[in-house]
């Protein structure tokens, strides 16, 4: 079967934006390393000027928070399932606050 741009090869593979395990197990261990060092941490960032310290922090942030989604680039299928998501969501909150 010829190659065809934008069909994958393997449609029952992961889907695309999905993280490797390497990516999870690294932003698992950066949690865990700025955790348990933060007071450290903190005090390097106070040596630093005001733009290195947030040239730092944004470093940090950009391994630690997943990019944004372009709502364009999403399937009608995809956009379909985040629907059901905040519908469930809100009907759970819903839920809960009756209870209260």
């Amino acid at each position: 079967m010829p190659f065809v741009k934008g069909q994958s090869g393997n449609p029952a593979g992961k889907r695309k934006g999905t993280k490797s395990r390497t990516t999870i197990q690294l932003q698992q261990a950066l949690l865990r390393l700025l955790d348990e060092h933060i007071d450290e941490l903190s005090v390097d960032l106070s040596g630093l000027s005001k733009k290195d310290r947030v040239n730092a922090v944004i470093a940090l942030v950009r391994h630690l928070i997943p990019a944004a989604i372009n709502p364009e680039a999403l399937t009608e299928a995809q956009m379909q399932m985040i629907v059901e998501y905040l519908e469930n969501k809100r009907n759970e909150q819903a839920q809960t606050e009756a209870k209260n």
